[in-house]
């Protein structure tokens, strides 16, 4: 993200805590789903997630274009998703309850996915 001098420390605290809190909640959601792995391995797992959308940072800092922005972050957004829902499958999360997982990790990688697109 673009920020003034004097304000970069705060918008670097700021995603390093998005992040982190998301991680925490999508891997406890994991966990009172009936998740066998551990609290520390979700979020561990989560981090490698997040990858793709690594890539849509870092594509808002080369400076693409707005209109190219759009079909690449939903790529890259889904793609997210998809390694999240791999990690489920493997997680023993009760197979009623997949959807009830899912759903916070897609809300944190949309909204981790837009920070970068607005920056």
């Amino acid at each position: 993200m673009r920020a003034a001098k004097d304000q970069k420390d705060l918008v670097f605290s700021g995603v390093f805590t998005l992040i982190w809190l998301g991680e925490a909640v999508v891997a406890l959601q994991i966990k009172l789903l009936g998740g066998n792995i551990s609290f520390m391995q979700s979020v561990s797992i989560l981090g490698y997630t997040i990858f793709p959308l690594v890539i849509a940072s870092l594509l808002s800092a080369v400076g693409l274009f707005m209109i190219a922005r759009i079909p690449i972050y939903i790529v890259l957004v889904a793609w997210s998703l998809a390694a999240g829902v791999s990690i489920l499958g493997g997680s023993g999360v009760v197979k009623n309850r997949v959807a009830l997982a899912i759903y916070p990790m897609l809300v944190f990688y949309i909204v981790v996915g837009s920070i970068c697109f607005v920056s």
